[in-house]
């Protein structure tokens, strides 16, 4: 197989004798591997007809039980102003309920509707189902070595994607 093959078909395994060393590198690679994901993540949301933010503020309240708008937003990294628009259209569709606070009136606070719940569970069956596909093929230590390792990088990153 030739490198003109591999053209709009990814790049070919580093180790392939038609690689260009622009396709050996690291960064080309974490770009190809990137682009499986949000491929997967895209078609996994559409399905759902969610957007990125919905899956996160989902997963979150999921995790952590009801919070303030402004807690939820700073824990997803959506600007508070943003996050508004977000959290209207996801109380429409019957994801979340919003609710005031009775300690402070001036403060909303949003949790979970049942819809987001069930939303919530398929998401993270999804998500592992995705994950599973995309690192089937390397064994449990290095699975865990990547994970440290990109996590090491996200954290040396100011500020974190």
């Amino acid at each position: 197989m030739n490198s003109d093959q591999h053209l709009g078909h990814g790049p070919p395994p580093p180790d392939t004798p038609g690689a260009l060393r622009f396709q050996r590198t690291t960064s080309w690679l974490l770009a190809g591997a990137g682009k499986l994901v949000l491929q997967r993540w895209t078609g996994m949301l559409a399905g759902l007809e969610l957007t990125s933010s919905q899956y996160k503020l989902l997963l979150t309240l999921d995790e952590t039980g009801p919070l303030g708008q402004q807690r939820l937003a700073e824990l997803v990294g959506i600007d508070p102003r943003n996050a508004v628009p977000i959290i209207e259209t996801s109380v429409e569709q019957g994801l979340l309920i919003r609710q005031v606070d009775p300690a402070d009136r001036r403060r909303r606070v949003l949790e979970l509707a049942p819809t987001g719940r069930r939303f919530a569970k398929k998401l993270r069956s999804l998500s592992a189902d995705i994950e599973e596909e995309l690192l089937g093929p390397l064994d449990p230590a290095d699975r865990v070595t990547l994970q440290r390792t990109l996590r090491a990088l996200l954290d040396a990153s100011d500020p974190h994607p």
